[in-house]
C-alpha cells in the first residue's frame, strides 16, 4: 500500500524587487501597490527562516487536493 504525504513549506524571504514605471501620476498609489509590471527583476532574496510540517494523508485526500490544482508552478507574483 502506498503513503500519501502533506508536506507545507512555511518560508520567510526578504525579496528586493526593482520595478521601473512610465507616466506615474500617483505615487502613493504606486507605493501600494504590489502587483509587478514585465519591466521588474528580483535583485535580492534572503531567507530569514524555513519550516515544514508533514502529514499522512488517505488516497482519496490526495487525489481529491491534486485533482482541483491548475497551476504547476508559483511564481512570486502568486505571493499576495
Amino acid at each position: 500500500m502506498s503513503k500519501f504525504y502533506l508536506k507545507k513549506s512555511y518560508i520567510s524571504v526578504n525579496v528586493c524587487v526593482n520595478d521601473y514605471h512610465d507616466n506615474v501620476t500617483n505615487e502613493n498609489k504606486l507605493k501600494q501597490k504590489i502587483k509587478f509590471t514585465d519591466n521588474a527583476t528580483i535583485v535580492s532574496k534572503d531567507v530569514k527562516e524555513t519550516r515544514s510540517t508533514i502529514e499522512e494523508i488517505s488516497e482519496k485526500e490526495y487525489n481529491n487536493k491534486v485533482s482541483k490544482q491548475k497551476k504547476t508552478s508559483i511564481t512570486l507574483s502568486d505571493v499576495k
